[in-house]
């Protein structure tokens, strides 16, 4: 049985967290193994954005969670490769920079690169890494409770895809365009990092057009388990997202990194802390499962119900990161005459654009038409 941590933290207040979390952690045996032990502390750092926007783990969440790390004797590096910025300006802007001057730990290099051999992996046999793969003894995972425009919700296993590093990630995108296939990837990467813990913030997190543009939402809690696939299911379960149809957790379920089914709860209760009304994204409709038709009307219908990105112009500021992000090959989209066009014929449905449009122009959507952009 698996054991997942559920505590109520209204907000991001340090003292709080701090002694949440110390309780938390204490329920599931504590952090006595990290003594004498490199700790790579891997946050949601997607973007350049400031804590209250909630795209990013929230600075004071990370302290304490240093804080707790260094009492037991771990030496504490953090790091994530952003998706889009620089380092040092994503460090900044979310505030994550002045809590490790703060701590006096050091901050990962996640510029050098690393090949490692994953030979229990489904569909990848072997992972380019950051090099700081190699040089610490544990990774703990600390996501922060978001809708996805992919894979409809990120979490503890979808967290650790920033250990590729930024300009490798859109590979694995055009590599893996099917949704169970990116999925099995995710597994295989995290069969490969053997992540130790999660603690998850999800005091505020982020519902609507996640995982960069949505809303603001205060869940209230704080979720903690070494085991990552139970830990998303119960963070889908407090905003009533079915975890059965999130892949990463489905396929995390079946290939035994974790359990979705066997959990125990430790602390407060899913009926308590459940978040009514969240806003998510709408998912791909599989008409097989409801009528017995055809496969092959229902690929069709799938097909012409799948969700796809759709522009807002009027939003767009013409930045050109969606055409610089996009992994297809030739790219789906270009600007045109001073507007993005998309070739849908192309495009693979990975929603880069959409998670890395700055302003929101972009979101998840069914389009029954091709031409419609």
């Amino acid at each position: 049985m698996s054991k997942v941590v559920l505590l109520n933290v209204e907000e991001y207040d340090f003292d709080k967290i701090y002694r949440e979390i110390k309780k938390g952690l204490n329920l599931i045996g504590g952090l006595g193994f990290v003594k004498n032990k490199k700790v790579l502390l891997k946050p949601n750092l997607l973007a350049p954005m400031k804590p209250e926007d909630a795209v990013t783990t929230h600075p004071i969440f990370l302290k304490a969670v240093i804080r707790l790390v260094k009492e037991n004797g771990g030496e504490v590096l953090v790091g994530d490769s952003p998706g889009v910025g620089t380092q040092n300006n994503i460090y900044g802007i979310t505030g994550i920079k002045k809590v490790v001057e703060e701590e006096g730990v050091e901050i990962a290099n996640f510029k050098d690169k690393i090949d490692v051999e994953n030979h229990e992996g489904k569909l990848v046999k072997k992972f380019t890494l950051a090099k700081v793969y190699d040089e610490v003894d544990y990774i703990f995972s600390l996501p922060k409770l978001k809708t996805h425009g992919m894979t409809y919700y990120t979490g503890a296993i979808k967290n650790l895809f920033g250990m590729v590093p930024g300009l490798l990630k859109p590979k694995f995108h055009y590599r893996f365009p099917d949704k169970e296939d990116f999925a099995e990837m995710l597994v295989d990467l995290n069969i490969v990092l053997k992540p130790t813990l999660a603690i998850m913030d999800a005091i505020v997190g982020m519902e609507g057009n996640g995982p960069r543009n949505g809303n603001p939402r205060k869940i209230g809690a704080i979720l903690i388990s070494k085991d990552l696939v139970a830990l998303d299911t119960v963070a889908c379960k407090l905003v009533k997202i079915n975890p059965k149809e999130i892949l990463p957790i489905k396929k995390g379920h079946e290939r035994k990194i974790g359990n979705m089914e066997d959990i125990e709860i430790i602390g407060e209760t899913i009926e308590k802390l459940k978040v009514d009304n969240f806003s998510q994204i709408k998912k791909e409709l599989d008409i097989g499962r409801i009528l017995p038709v055809p496969d092959f009307i229902n690929n069709f219908i799938r097909e012409l119900l799948v969700p796809k990105p759709k522009f807002d112009h009027e939003k767009c500021i013409l930045c050109n990161e969606c055409v610089k992000v996009c992994p297809a090959t030739p790219k789906a989209l270009e600007n045109k005459n001073g507007k993005i066009i998309i070739d849908r014929d192309k495009c693979i449905r990975c929603f880069c654009c959409q998670e890395m449009c700055p302003v929101g122009a972009i979101e998840s959507k069914r389009i029954i038409f091709k031409k419609e952009d």
